[in-house]
C-alpha cells in the first residue's frame, strides 16, 4: 500500500507519478490570482479592483472574502499563491506591509522587527496605507528606543524596495520569472524529496515485464 502523498511524487522521487487533482486544480486557478494581482488589462480584473477593492488601506487578501462564489474560492487560494511569489510594490495596494513578501528578506517585517510591530495601530495595512500616513497614524506613540531604531531600518527598506506610486505592483515567482506557470506551481505545491537513484533506473528500465512492485508507506 502506498501513501497518497508518496504516490503523487514523480517516479524518479519514489512515487507513482499520479496527478494530485486538488493541487493541480489549485495551481490552475492561481492563474487568475496572477492576472488579478498584476492588474492585467482584462475587463474582469478592472471591475473586481474598482468594485470590491477601491479602498487601498487593506489589501484584498486580508479582508473577508467578498464578491461572487467563484471569486471567493479564488481569493482563498492566496496563501498558496503567496508561498510561490514575491511582490515589488509600486502603488503598494496589493500587498500587506507587515506580513507580505515584498523585500528580499525571507521573513515578513512583523517577524524581522517585532518590537516595532508591537506598536503598530493597523497590523493589516497595505504598503500604500503605511507610506501615506503620518507616524502617529500607524504607530502608538511614543516608541521605545529599540522600536525607533527598527523604524529607521524599515524606512530604508521602503526607499530600497518601493517603486513609483504611479506604477502598479509587480508580482514575480520563486522560480525566477515574472510569468506564472501552473506546472511549476503544481510541482512546488506537492513538494520535492530525495529518493534512491534506483527508482529512476527502475522506471526507465524496459525489462519490467509483468513484474509486480510493492512500495511501503
Amino acid at each position: 500500500m502506498v501513501a497518497w502523498e508518496t504516490a503523487c511524487k514523480p517516479k524518479d522521487q519514489g512515487g507513482l507519478g499520479i496527478i494530485d487533482i486538488k493541487s493541480q486544480n489549485n495551481a490552475l486557478l492561481m492563474k487568475f490570482l496572477d492576472k488579478f494581482y498584476n492588474k492585467a488589462e482584462i475587463p474582469w480584473v478592472h471591475l473586481t479592483w474598482s468594485k470590491l477593492y477601491a479602498n487601498t488601506q487593506t489589501s484584498p487578501q486580508a479582508r473577508s472574502p467578498v464578491g461572487s462564489f467563484w471569486w471567493k474560492e479564488i481569493i482563498n487560494l492566496f496563501e498558496n499563491y503567496q508561498s510561490l511569489s514575491v511582490c515589488r510594490p509600486g502603488k503598494g495596494d496589493s500587498i500587506l506591509f507587515w506580513s507580505g513578501k515584498w523585500t528580499n528578506q525571507e521573513l515578513p517585517l512583523k517577524d524581522l522587527f517585532p518590537q516595532l510591530y508591537s506598536f503598530a495601530r493597523k497590523q493589516k495595512c497595505s504598503v500604500r496605507f503605511f507610506i501615506d500616513q503620518e507616524v502617529n497614524r500607524v504607530f502608538t506613540l511614543p516608541l521605545s528606543q529599540q522600536a525607533s531604531n527598527q523604524l529607521d531600518e524599515v524606512e530604508n527598506l521602503i526607499d530600497t524596495f518601493v517603486g513609483d506610486s504611479d506604477q502598479k505592483d509587480s508580482w514575480s515567482y520563486i522560480w525566477g520569472s515574472s510569468k506564472f506557470s501552473s506546472r511549476k506551481a503544481y510541482i512546488r505545491m506537492i513538494g520535492q524529496s530525495e529518493a534512491s537513484p534506483l527508482f529512476k533506473w527502475m522506471w526507465a528500465s524496459s525489462n519490467l515485464g509483468s513484474t509486480n512492485s510493492f512500495f511501503g508507506c
